[in-house]
């Protein structure tokens, strides 16, 4: 199936009608292709505009009908050419979420299309970059923005917004004490370890490496003083960040934290922590590192 930039819609036809179009011509009964097309359109966030027709429409759900059109006929391989260009930048990321959220769901092969390398970076599980009808690198993002290949590849990434292509597990810093939750780790063992290391700050886990959380070389000695253990020197309130979060949306949460913030994955586990210079240095690189 395919995805054009300009709709390509039929403006006689309902959206629930355009959607089903191709499970028509595929000589599909209207009863199970209206069927298909609605639970596609439920998928798309459009089911509640199934018997209205495009030009109710703003271009955004526009686009969404297009997407579900394709969608509907379960394609094995969907081709997107320049399939948001012509949206407005607001709505244009909006698209590329939903695109995420629904790739995540359904692992279908998408080639796209694109000249704006923000777009590509953000959705390409590996990205193919041509120069003159020939193609120059082939790599994920992080192969090529980190090794491109020539002067061509590393001029695209001039001005290139990092904060909305690193996630925190690209940025996040390993160098950090963990201190694993079980009997004898009490708060003088945490504030020895803290220390033979040149810490203010410890993580605390379970023996699973879920995130229980922080403590510090203060909330340490004063929890010791008190008799307390080691949750009670855990210190409320501190954020957590998700794996697949984007540098941009992590920038407020890093910015008030007087420690780095952990990085858990879906499963509470603990996988990192991102720092004011692990972010500041990644919002500095412009593609001349190599």
């Amino acid at each position: 199936s395919m995805v054009f930039q300009y709709f390509a819609l039929m403006p006689h036809l309902s959206v629930l009608d355009n959607v089903a179009f191709g499970l028509e011509m595929a000589g599909v009964d209207k009863a199970t292709r209206h069927k298909t097309a609605l639970e596609t359109l439920e998928q798309v966030g459009l089911l509640q505009n199934a018997h209205v027709y495009p030009d109710d429409l703003s271009g955004g759900m526009q686009q969404r009908v297009g997407l579900a059109r394709a969608l509907a006929n379960n394609p094995q391989i969907l081709l997107m050419d320049e399939a948001f260009s012509a949206l407005d930048p607001l709505i244009r990321s909006e698209m590329q979420d939903e695109l995420v959220k629904l790739q995540a769901e359904q692992k279908r092969t998408i080639v796209f299309i694109s000249h704006d390398l923000d777009e590509a970076m953000k959705l390409g599980d590996r990205i193919a970059i041509m120069e003159g009808g020939r193609i120059v690198q082939i790599g994920t993002p992080d192969e090529i923005l980190h090794n491109p290949a020539n002067d061509y590849v590393r001029s695209f990434f001039q001005g290139v917004n990092v904060g909305g292509i690193f996630t925190t597990k690209d940025i996040m810093s390993r160098r950090h004490v963990e201190l694993i939750e079980r009997e004898g780790t009490g708060t003088r063992a945490a504030l020895q370890r803290l220390n033979a290391y040149d810490r203010n700050y410890g993580f605390v886990i379970t023996k699973t490496k879920h995130f229980r959380g922080v403590v510090s070389l203060e909330s340490l000695k004063k929890a010791h003083k008190e008799n307390l253990g080691l949750d009670g020197a855990i210190i409320p309130d501190i954020p957590t960040l998700n794996a697949d979060d984007y540098i941009n949306d992590a920038m407020g949460k890093v910015a008030s934290t007087p420690c780095g913030v952990p990085v858990l994955n879906e499963k509470g586990v603990f996988l990192g922590v991102v720092t004011k210079a692990r972010l500041i240095e990644a919002l500095n690189f412009n593609g001349s590192e190599a």
